[in-house]
């Protein structure tokens, strides 16, 4: 299983492009899936293919999501440990002491980030909710 990480907001465009990849590949199959079982036929030679491809396309979906659990946990991991937006942490510096911000201001930015990045994602129509509608 690929092990994807949290990106960064330099890396966004690569991490926006995996999230798309894997629903399109949700998508794609489930249609697969709907095809294959609408089809009519009487030949059970042709009846085991398409139920072995089903299986198949099942087989991958439950792939995916997987691989979208994990990068949900890596979000939440980033989250926790602090690392989202990391490579804009050299820009978060107090300017009084030259020291680094205070670590509730890196997590209030943070979560601006997030709430952003969703927020975008919401006005695109590419964040579906729990029963697949948009």
């Amino acid at each position: 299983m690929e092990n994807p990480t949290y990106t960064a907001p330099s890396q966004s465009v690569a991490g926006i492009s995996k999230l798309n990849g894997y629903q399109t590949n949700l998508l794609l199959r489930f249609q697969n899936i709907i095809e294959l079982a609408t089809e009519n036929t009487t030949d059970l030679t042709m009846a085991a293919t398409q139920t072995h491809q089903i299986q198949v396309h099942t087989a991958a979906m439950i792939k995916t999501v997987e691989d979208l659990l994990t990068l949900t946990r890596a979000l939440k991991e980033a989250w926790l440990f602090g690392q989202m937006g990391e490579d804009v942490a050299g820009q978060n510096e107090d300017s009084t002491n030259g020291g680094p911000a205070n670590g509730d201001e890196q997590i209030d930015e943070d979560a601006k980030f997030v709430v952003e990045w969703l927020r975008a994602k919401l006005r695109e129509g590419d964040i579906m909710d729990g029963n697949g509608e948009k």
